[in-house]
């Protein structure tokens, strides 16, 4: 008989066997392995069968290819600290670091990481009446300053409910609207080292923005009561009394900043200088910062720890923004492959035939849409006194500066074909624009209710001849008879764009109405802080640039408290000297005012006055294009939203059939 150990001597045998046969060489796929032996049993031989051994399950075939998708941008971020300089270089990687905020979107807003919009019919944002007394601040809504009661002078303090009221000078007591606003952070969000992120961020946050070492604008900072946590979850805002604006729900919201990181180890001051601070910057959005190679490229990956990840986003596993200061040598390597999208800033509009010759054979696809970026020649009002150019040594008839003068600013609009000019510089990607807010906007006032200045090139002449301009000794260019030709300097910042307005425009003037420009291009001191600045200094004759605005329509621009001086700040940004009190009230009242028909009422208003005082020339709403490669899906364009990297997470790359 078979005793179990010989039985057991026998197994193990056969396990040894098939160990055996299975390293001596491949068997066929999907034939089984039968493995005999034969044993002597009690003097009989006997055949004994094993089972095949089990394999190993084969590894799965259906997962993903890791994606890399690679931006390639014009320029190179100098920082990406959330509170130093703006850049839109620096936004489209901070889009995909950080996914906090409100984003604007087609001129409305949408929450991010925040669980709604605060609004007074919910009852997180409230309007409050407050009782002033002697000692506190209070903002005054004529002057749109901060003062203490006390004051010397009238203050006007919006009230919850009316119209405001006007407090007498030295008065000490009296009532006034007080704002408070509330956020609340959705679930889930959390630093890429684990750490959830915390109302104690934001308020963190709040306190580095509000240190004199931090270069962050203070506008909101200086109105405000406090910025205070809840509960972990929760902070809320409380204006100064009298101060209203019809963006509160997002004004004095910060990227939250990591308090576990920072608070006690670095000041404002040092963060400032902090390596890792502004080159690593602890992430809680799609993707978390993995490398930054100075002048070539910055590497992200999926940061797992992100909210939004089981939704399974980002899409892409890797994201890499590459630095291509050439636009052709970008088009080129978007066209070979090695880019997979060009950004806004490569300035693509010299090249959009050949976008478009690239796109009719499928290699790629622009998106042009107009943004709220626009080009505008200002005209020097109110030179300062040492400025010696033409802007200041010619006079108008009641002594003047020249461009004091409406209607000349005005001939001036008439003598420029801005179509024209578009077509010529842009190769038609821009948009041209009457005044300071888009014919799209929603607040736009409706050009039958502006003035609108069509190319009119009779009409620039009659009313500069009634104003003394005339060709008194038929050479060409006009002059007042009395030895003074008009010849001014148009100044720009170099740039391959304004190079051609700049010579558009020349040559429009000079043709359609005699007069004589000279063309001066200026590096980045273009833009020095006056007063040794040459257009916040309001040291030029027209000077051109663009503004880069938001949803809300930018009238405080040109408001008399922004004209840049020794009061308001060399860096205000009213570098045309455009002051008027009726403007001036319209502006304020559409900005502060929390009522939605004043807003668009005030807003109209002010952009009639604008347009009939034309302290500046709207060219155009130069076109946002950014290009891709056809396998990249999930990229927008919006005309309100900064960056085109606003929804980065949804990016995907899907390989064409």
């Amino acid at each position: 008989m078979v005793t179990p150990k010989r039985m057991f001597a026998v197994m193990s045998l056969l396990v040894i066997a098939s160990m055996l046969i299975t390293a001596c060489g491949p068997t066929p796929a999907g034939t089984p392995v039968v493995i005999k032996e034969t044993v002597i049993v009690n003097g009989t031989a006997v055949v004994v069968t094993a089972p095949p051994p089990t394999a190993e399950p084969p590894p799965p075939t259906d997962l993903p290819s890791p994606k890399t998708l690679v931006v390639c941008m014009a320029q190179e971020p100098q920082t990406l600290y959330t509170l130093s300089e703006a850049a839109l270089v620096k936004t489209a990687v901070l889009e995909a670091v950080y996914d906090f905020g409100v984003d604007t979107r087609t001129y409305g807003y949408q929450p991010v990481g925040i669980t709604k919009l605060p609004d007074f019919k919910d009852g997180d944002a409230t309007k409050n009446e407050v009782t002033l007394k002697a000692g506190d601040k209070v903002y005054d809504a004529a002057t749109d300053e901060v003062v203490t009661l006390p004051v010397t002078h009238e203050v006007t303090l919006n009230q919850v409910e009316g119209d405001p009221v006007v407090l007498a000078a030295d008065a000490t007591e009296g009532k006034a609207v007080q704002l408070e606003v509330t956020w609340v952070l959705v679930d889930g969000l959390m630093w890429e080292d684990g750490t959830p992120v915390t109302a104690d961020d934001l308020v963190f946050a709040w306190n580095t923005a509000s240190s004199p070492d931090s270069p962050n604008t203070k506008y909101t900072i200086e109105r405000s009561m406090s910025f205070e946590k809840v509960d972990d979850k929760t902070v809320k805002w409380t204006g100064l009394p009298g101060y209203t604006t019809g963006t509160y729900f997002l004004d004095a919201l910060y990227n939250p900043l990591p308090k576990h990181l920072y608070d006690g180890k670095l000041t404002p001051a040092q963060m400032l200088e902090d390596a890792d601070v502004n080159r690593k910057p602890l992430a809680f959005g799609p993707f978390k910062i993995q490398e930054w190679v100075s002048g070539d490229h910055i590497t992200l990956v999926k940061n797992s720890t992100y909210y939004r990840a089981k939704e399974g986003l980002p899409k892409v596993d890797t994201l890499i923004y590459r630095f291509i200061p050439d636009t052709n040598q970008l088009i080129a390597q978007l066209v070979s492959g090695e880019c997979d999208m060009g950004t806004q800033d490569a300035a693509f509009e010299g090249s959009l035939p050949l976008i478009k010759q690239f796109e009719s054979q499928g290699l790629l696809n622009p998106q042009v849409v107009a943004g709220t970026v626009f080009e505008h020649l200002d005209f020097n009002i109110l030179p300062v006194d040492s400025y010696a150019g033409f802007a200041n040594s010619v006079k108008n008839e009641d002594g003047s500066p020249i461009f004091a003068n409406a209607e000349i600013r005005q001939a001036i609009a008439y003598c420029i074909d801005r179509q024209a000019v578009v077509d010529g510089a842009t190769n038609g990607a821009a948009v041209v624009q009457d005044v300071y807010t888009p014919a799209e906007h929603p607040l736009f006032a409706g050009t039958e209710n502006i003035t609108v200045y069509p190319f009119d090139a009779a009409k620039g002449l009659e009313l500069l001849a009634k104003n003394g301009w005339t060709d008194t000794d038929a050479d060409g260019v006009l002059d007042n008879g009395q030895g003074q030709k008009f010849e001014f300097v148009h100044s720009t910042r170099t740039n391959p764009l304004r190079q051609k307005v700049t010579q558009i425009v020349q040559q429009q003037l000079a043709k359609n109405c005699m007069i004589t420009t000279s063309i001066e291009l200026v590096g980045g001191e273009f833009f020095s802080d006056g007063p040794d600045g040459m257009v916040f200094g309001r040291k030029f004759d027209m000077g051109e640039f663009a503004w880069l605005t938001g949803v809300e329509p930018p009238c405080d621009l040109y408001a008399s408290s922004r004209i840049p001086n020794e009061e308001n700040g060399w860096g205000a940004s009213n570098d045309t000297g455009f002051s008027n009190a009726e403007f001036d009230t319209a502006c304020n009242t559409a900005i502060n005012t929390l009522d939605a028909e004043e807003k668009a009422t005030q807003h109209a208003l002010a952009q009639k006055i604008f347009s009939d005082h034309l302290p500046s020339i709207i060219l155009f709403a130069r076109a946002k294009i950014l290009v891709t490669r056809p396998e990249v899906t999930g990229v927008e364009m919006d005309p309100t939203a900064n960056s085109e990297l606003w929804n980065v997470e949804n990016f995907d790359i899907t390989p064409q059939q």
